[in-house]
């Protein structure tokens, strides 16, 4: 068995087409709260992260189709989930 492709077919479950209206307001958002802010900038705006927990728990989805769904919307962004997911 090849692990790689089984990881990926239990991610793949986790996706979902909907339209993000987080994406559209992602940029203005960061900006917004990484104004004064000293140290490492955020990457991730608060209401993305607000969907991925309620979709996760609303769903009832373990971590990889969660990762799922946050890898459909994070098209815009190339970001590594796993630290943040793992929350």
């Amino acid at each position: 068995m090849k692990w790689s492709t089984y990881n990926q077919s239990l991610v793949r479950r986790g996706e979902l087409a909907i339209a993000f209206d987080v994406i559209n307001n992602w940029d203005t958002e960061l900006k917004e709260m990484n104004k004064d802010k000293v140290g490492e900038p955020f990457h991730y705006p608060n209401t993305f992260l607000l969907l991925l927990g309620y979709a996760k728990a609303y769903f009832h989805l373990p971590y990889r189709q969660t990762e799922g769904i946050a890898q459909e919307g994070m098209l815009k962004e190339n970001y590594h989930l796993y630290p943040i997911l793992q929350q």
